[in-house]
């Protein structure tokens, strides 16, 4: 028990560039969440529109999607096993949470285009095909804090473990912005993404120490 609580604390010393900002998001984030109700969260994100960030925002949030972590394995796997194993494992596991959340417990709850419909007009992006149903917890911010968290666990420079937080938290961000979920189903997506990759990882490690092959 004692080996692990020090396995964990290496783990998150060794990512405290990705995970203090993660935790500060999580702290202000459950804030906004306990503040306000999740229709006026999303109408005050909806205020907020430019040209600039229409576009921006449109492209950013394909950095979310399901192919990216698939291309990442595949260029893993021509650097090193085990990295190609973190980041496929963590994401199929985090992903297939979410995914029987949406249709499980959570069916029921719809997307902001749906949840609004007759009671206010949203701004939606223009070119955006805004979905309606499954809105809780959000694919998108789930594969992107799994993938990035996992990229982050794999590079030793700061800067880049500091670039994979924010380019998730993008993604997160561009999910509400383009009215495809609300804040609280990126939240939840992120926490799922991290704490599956987290825990993905530090069970890599006991792999590794119990077997006298490396993945």
């Amino acid at each position: 028990m004692r080996d692990n609580l020090v396995d964990v604390k290496a783990i998150f010393r060794n990512n405290s560039i990705f995970l203090i900002p993660y935790l500060i998001f999580i702290i202000l984030g459950m804030g906004l969440l306990l503040a306000n109700s999740k229709a006026d969260t999303h109408l005050e994100f909806n205020t907020f529109h430019t040209a600039f960030f229409d576009v921006f925002f449109y492209y950013i949030t394909f950095l979310g999607d399901g192919f990216m972590p698939l291309l990442v394995v595949i260029i893993l796997l021509a650097v090193k096993y085990r990295y190609a194993f973190i980041v496929a494992v963590s994401n199929i596991i985090a992903s297939s949470i979410t995914q029987l959340l949406k249709h499980t417990l959570f069916a029921d709850v719809v997307r902001p285009k749906k949840f609004f419909e007759g009671i206010h007009d949203l701004y939606l992006v223009p070119g955006v095909d805004n979905y309606l149903y499954n809105s809780f917890p959000s694919g998108h911010s789930t594969c992107a804090f799994a993938l990035y968290f996992a990229l982050s666990i794999i590079v030793e420079k700061k800067i880049f473990k500091f670039l994979f937080f924010i380019t998730a938290l993008l993604v997160g961000v561009s999910r509400v912005y383009l009215s495809q979920h609300f804040f609280e189903d990126i939240y939840a997506g992120s926490i799922i993404g991290v704490l599956t990759t987290f825990i993905i990882y530090f069970f890599s490690q006991k792999i590794n120490e119990i077997n006298s092959f490396k993945i």
